[in-house]
């Protein structure tokens, strides 16, 4: 082999060592560009799947309120409804008392 000849071959040997160093990088850029869109693909899941579970946990909270809420203004109607009622029997003998404490005064 001459030296021409060997020289030739250190050369092709560079440029296919840079070809190949040049793809490596390329790869390598690629694997990292993907695995960032990959990552912020993810993390944009999990905020919208915790965005879901929030607002699933408020919606029951306030159907659990509403619901309690309901059930102490029913008490709470009752309650007034019997305090009327007995207001109404009592009205007679509250208005004569008042009358008499007049009369008396």
């Amino acid at each position: 082999m001459g030296r021409a000849e060997v020289l030739r071959t250190i050369k092709e040997t560079e440029s296919e060592a840079e070809r190949i160093r040049n793809e490596a990088e390329a790869k390598a850029s690629e694997t990292i560009s993907n695995a960032r869109v990959k990552a912020a693909e993810t993390s944009a899941s999990g905020r919208q799947s915790a965005d879901d579970d929030a607002a699933s946990m408020i919606s029951e909270a306030r159907a659990s309120s509403a619901k309690e809420a309901a059930k102490v203004a029913a008490e709470g109607d009752a309650q007034l409804e019997e305090v009327a009622a007995n207001g109404k029997k009592n009205r007679k003998s509250a208005a004569d008392a008042v009358l008499s404490a007049f009369r008396e005064a």
